[in-house]
């Protein structure tokens, strides 16, 4: 079973995360790419989905109405997410 990470840890992952920027390597992307980010996300603006969208070449932009960075099934915009994601994926 695995084990939960220590705080150290979680704390060096998200700096790399943070401080890592993949946008010179977005217009090598060459699968099927489905962005969907909500309009009042807490934590990432809305334009920035946007323009990682707007960055791989062909990819799709889902805008949802909601606040959470992380989509939960309680959310408002689940269902939506759900159909468009079985659409896309079924394509």
């Amino acid at each position: 079973m695995p084990r939960s990470r220590g705080g150290a840890q979680v704390c060096a992952y998200q700096l790399v995360a943070a401080t890592s920027d993949v946008r010179p390597l977005l217009s090598g992307v060459t699968v099927p790419t489905l962005v969907a980010h909500c309009r009042d996300d807490a934590m990432v603006p809305f334009e920035a989905g946007r323009a990682l969208a707007r960055a791989i070449p062909g990819a799709r932009f889902l805008a949802l109405e909601g606040r959470n960075h992380i989509l939960l099934e309680g959310d408002g915009a689940w269902r939506r997410f759900v159909e468009t994601m079985r659409v896309f994926l079924d394509a």
